[in-house]
């Protein structure tokens, strides 16, 4: 926290303290409004570390940005209000005052349409923006690299790159999400070198491993003037990724901010962040996604890269002095992502066409064609979507079941423990998962998580299973239903039964009895 911010937050809790208790009585009853774009940050430590947060912001029309704590009972909620211009009640007795955290009541969506953080079915241009810490003299990678690891479908294999950002992401969506990526440092977009911060590495995140401190909009606010002052016109961009050569606190970053006005998706990359599966990671967030999994620890599931994900091959690409690790070489690996998106993901995003998506909702019996989702797109569905009776199909409080096929020969799924059919329960206001729990070193969950299909395969603490890539049988990483594998839920009147295979496509009968 800044010094400046800090004044702030004492100056607006000395005022409350100020105010007489026959003022603060009528001052409670009377909520205050202010309006804005909704931002929402996700952090993300580096794998074999804990930590991670979820951070949500209002960018108010002045220019300001206030820091919002929203209520676990309504975060998942607020995600799906993600870039969108609201309405946020509070009941502060001081008035906001900029940088002061609001303590968030209703939210209310003023958009009638989602905006700007839905993809384009045209590529979307992000700019990669070269960043050094004052003092720090480091650059892990050249402006080739990061040209090379998004813009073509296959890797350089010259560089140590498995995969490339675009090649999973044309792969993902079935050629409905490309990148179209610049690199910006030292003489604009044809960098001769990184850009130099005012601030350093403790200015911006000073904290380590451990601590969740990155300002990350001061670190936007000040690498959007510099790379504007070398000419760069950054309004024509959709999404901006800032290139660190060091370490920022916990975590990678992922999520949205607004400067001049403007909404931009995001990702705030530390160098060990600077690769394919992270970027994907990352970049979903900025596309709106939030996590999926947590059913036993945080990030358990291999199934999605919106989760812990599954890696297909790691190469070592360089290294870096590590600020938070007393300035120790550490390398750097750039890795295949092997894990792609779930299918209700896609779904979100719009990736999915009609005819590829079956809805039931109505009691019925029936016999489908699933086929893999990573294959390329053909006429056979890729989902089923399961409506619960009772509940919401569509829509911020939406709950419902996702059934899916996943086989991992196929392009980003190689990484998968298994083969075999998928199913998600899907639910949109979903409370944290895991809060007060030893499994759970942070309670960023999403809207999806699986039901294995071997639920008690799980030891709690001490061992929590997070290591489960060396005991296979254990939590999510046997979650698929095979071949002769059913799912029942007799509270919902839902039955799934996997009834046979052909190379990817999976003959699936799905019962709703009420």
């Amino acid at each position: 926290m800044t010094l400046f911010r800090r004044f702030i937050i004492e100056a607006a809790c000395a005022a409350v303290a100020a105010v007489s208790l026959c003022c603060e009585a009528s001052a409670q009853s009377a909520a205050s409004a202010l309006e804005g774009r909704l931002l929402v940050r996700w952090g993300d430590p580096r794998e074999g570390r804990e930590g991670g947060d979820l951070r949500f912001a209002l960018a108010r029309p002045d220019g300001s940005v206030s820091p919002l704590i929203v209520a676990p009972a309504d975060r998942e909620e607020a995600i799906g209000a993600f870039g969108k211009t609201v309405r946020v009640e509070t009941r502060d007795l001081a008035p906001a005052m900029a940088g002061a955290p609001i303590s968030a009541g209703k939210i209310t969506v003023l958009d009638a349409q989602t905006e700007a953080l839905q993809p384009a079915a045209a590529a979307r241009r992000v700019l990669f923006i070269l960043l050094k810490f004052k003092g720090d003299r480091q650059a892990p990678h050249s402006a080739a690299f990061f040209r090379a690891l998004a813009n073509p479908l296959t890797p350089d294999a010259s560089l140590k790159i498995p995969a490339t950002i675009n090649g999973f992401f044309n792969a993902t969506s079935w050629g409905k999400q490309l990148w179209s990526a610049d690199v910006a440092g030292v003489g604009g977009l044809t960098p001769r070198g990184w850009l130099v911060l005012p601030g350093t590495k403790a200015q911006y995140a000073n904290c380590g491993w451990s601590g969740v401190c990155a300002d990350l909009d001061l670190i936007a606010s000040d690498a959007m003037k510099l790379v504007k002052a070398q000419g760069v016109d950054v309004a024509a961009y959709a999404n901006i990724n800032f290139v660190l050569n060091n370490d920022l606190d916990c975590c990678a970053w992922g999520g949205g901010f607004v400067f001049e006005n403007k909404l931009y998706g995001a990702t705030w990359e530390p160098p060990w962040g600077q690769e394919t599966a992270v970027y994907v990671h990352e970049m979903g967030h900025s596309l709106g996604l939030p996590h999926s999994g947590w059913a036993y620890y945080a990030y358990d599931s291999s199934w999605d890269e919106m989760s812990g994900g599954s890696t297909a091959q790691a190469l070592v690409c360089g290294s870096y002095k590590s600020a938070n690790s007393a300035n120790a070489t550490r390398s750097l690996l750039c890795t295949e992502p092997g894990g792609g998106y779930i299918a209700a993901y896609k779904d979100k995003l719009g990736w999915i066409p009609a005819a590829n998506r079956l809805v039931v909702n109505a009691v019925t019996t029936r016999t489908l064609s699933l086929e893999a989702d990573s294959a390329p797109l053909g006429a056979r569905l890729k989902m089923i979507k399961i409506c619960l009776s009772g509940e919401p199909c569509a829509g911020s409080t939406a709950h419902y079941l996702t059934v899916e096929a996943r086989v991992k020969t196929l392009a980003y799924d190689k990484g998968l423990p298994g083969e075999g059919v998928i199913i998600h329960d899907f639910r949109a206001n979903r409370a944290p998962i895991g809060a007060g729990n030893a499994c759970f070193f942070n309670s960023t969950s999403g809207w999806a998580v699986p039901i294995d299909a071997t639920a008690r395969d799980y030891r709690d603490a001490p061992y929590c299973d997070a290591g489960g890539r060396a005991y296979p049988n254990y939590a999510l990483f046997n979650a698929q239903y095979g071949v002769g594998k059913s799912y029942v839920s007799t509270a919902d009147g839902i039955r799934v039964d996997v009834l046979s295979r052909s190379g990817s496509v999976f003959s699936v009968k799905v019962t709703r009895s009420k």
